[in-house]
């Protein structure tokens, strides 16, 4: 079973004085279910290193993890393993050895089949939490070390307790969940409605959270989520539902923060205005889940591509050497176009032929001097990322076509020398990173005066600024922005 503490306890051992005086290296692989000897001895060499490697073929990269580990007493933890085929695990073994009696291999599973495959010892099998234990730790959680219970929430909690199951993940996440509150009726809400939740279930969600939740499950596990751009996924899939008039952008915000609240999302870290989170892998196995069952098939592993007509969502993780018009034009269901930090140079003009695309993200490519203007035909698009872009020197000259463009994320777009025209005729626009001030007329400071953004603003080039396009009428902005 998921959540019981069995990484926390790996991680403990992993850690202790002993057992750093004892081994070297020591070496820690999440696993999950990809077990591939391929990338596990990639990672294992990169981690003993402290440094990436290229792409190399097996046989080079078995040799060169036995240099490694040749005559080391190394301690090599592998988290969270699900292979359950023993000629994979054998030929993993014989690679690993060569190192010096005493060299040992940890692993942490919820089947107990690859316990009996891997394993030389008797496996250690850790039991549910024993409800005075699962008591003490959300107590713990809830109060802290110092201040003192109160007593009318008791009877309360010991109910909460008993729907834990004897979970660790859930003891640990509801007495967060619940510090800070004294009310009798918040401890019964969540008594009431938020533990059949974290009973695995969470088919109380409503409905339009259960689509944000379990749209999650298409990261992959540990990835570290940004906030700000999952909401905009959100939007471009349709998950969110207007309210009154709220922004779709507050919709997600709000929808983000329940399921925060819900404990469903954790880990957050902001760097710089930008909120990062990940999800428990067990929580991402829920999310993964419910995204099965809403789809035709619930076993799907591979994809074969020869029909693209229904195609909505596609991202690249490797460099892109070449296209051509007629590979553009399949993907005519395109929605979302994950296209970041693949070092493209150049972006085709086929892009103009995907003409429902509602989000494409460019950040991160190095290269990329401009844009096509075909981009510009892309009259359902809402985010257009481009973060990170350095060499980025202008924008298509009508981007103000670009009518339903909501965000337009320009941040260390140092490159940029000015906006193209009329950029103020985007009334959809609630994030625009960066203004360069331009020389003429349409494209000056004055542009901004009509758009209602959101978050965070550099403006360069001041210098550029025409007093008299100031003078003729003030410039508002939310609240919310700050201008760099």
């Amino acid at each position: 079973m998921g959540g019981l503490g069995k990484t926390t306890l790996a991680q403990m051992v992993f850690n202790d004085q002993r057992v750093i005086e004892h081994f070297h290296p020591k070496i820690w692989i999440c696993v999950s279910e990809d077990f591939n000897e391929k990338r596990l001895i990639k990672e294992i060499v990169e981690s003993i290193e402290e440094k990436s490697l290229g792409d190399m073929d097996l046989a080079p990269l078995q040799k060169k993890l036995q240099d490694l580990l040749n005559g080391k007493k190394y301690l090599l933890v592998l988290d969270d393993v699900w292979n359950e085929d023993q000629d994979k695990w054998a030929k993993l073994r014989q690679v690993l050895k060569v190192g010096k009696s005493g060299a040992s291999i940890l692993t942490t599973t919820r089947l107990e089949k690859v316990g009996s495959i891997m394993g030389t010892l008797q496996p250690y099998e850790l039991s549910n939490l024993s409800q005075e234990d699962c008591w003490l730790l959300l107590m713990q959680r809830a109060f802290g070390h110092q201040e003192e219970i109160n007593h009318n929430l008791v009877p309360i909690g010991k109910e909460i307790v008993k729907k834990c199951g004897g979970v660790l993940l859930a003891a640990k996440t509801l007495g967060g969940l619940l510090r800070f509150k004294r009310e009798e009726r918040e401890w019964e809400h969540v008594r009431d409605s938020i533990l059949p939740a974290l009973r695995l279930s969470y088919h109380h969600l409503p409905l339009d959270l259960r689509q944000c939740f379990s749209y999650c499950a298409v990261f992959p596990k540990d990835t570290e989520m940004e906030k700000e751009n999952l909401i905009s996924l959100w939007m471009t899939h349709g998950f969110l539902l207007s309210k009154g008039n709220l922004e779709l952008e507050n919709v997600g915000n709000e929808v983000w923060n329940e399921l925060y609240l819900r404990s469903f999302l954790q880990e957050i870290e902001v760097k710089s205005v930008q909120t990062y989170f990940k999800m428990h892998d067990l929580i991402h196995d829920l999310a993964t889940s419910l995204f099965s069952a809403s789809t035709s098939s619930s076993n799907i592993r591979e994809i074969i591509v020869e029909d693209y007509l229904h195609m909505m969502s596609i991202g690249f993780t490797e460099v892109i050497s070449s296209y051509s018009r007629s590979h553009m034009q399949k993907f005519v269901s395109l929605r979302v176009l994950n296209l970041s930090c693949i070092g493209l140079k150049q972006l085709p003009s086929s892009i103009g032929d995907l003409v429902h695309l509602r989000y494409l993200n460019l950040s991160g490519n190095l290269s990329i001097r401009c844009l096509p203007k075909q981009l510009c035909k892309l009259q359902n698009l809402q985010t257009l990322d481009l973060h990170g872009c350095h060499s980025l020197s202008c924008l298509p000259k009508e981007t103000s076509k670009l009518g339903s463009l909501r965000n337009l994320l320009l941040d260390g777009c140092y490159g940029l020398t000015c906006m193209p025209p009329r950029i103020g005729s985007l009334t959809c626009l609630k994030t625009l990173g960066c203004f360069a001030v331009g020389r003429k007329k349409s494209s000056q400071i004055g542009e901004l005066r009509n758009l209602n953004l959101y978050g965070s603003i550099s403006i360069t080039h001041l210098e550029r600024v025409r007093m008299i396009w100031m003078q003729r009428k003030p410039i508002y902005l939310q609240k919310k922005i700050c201008i760099l």
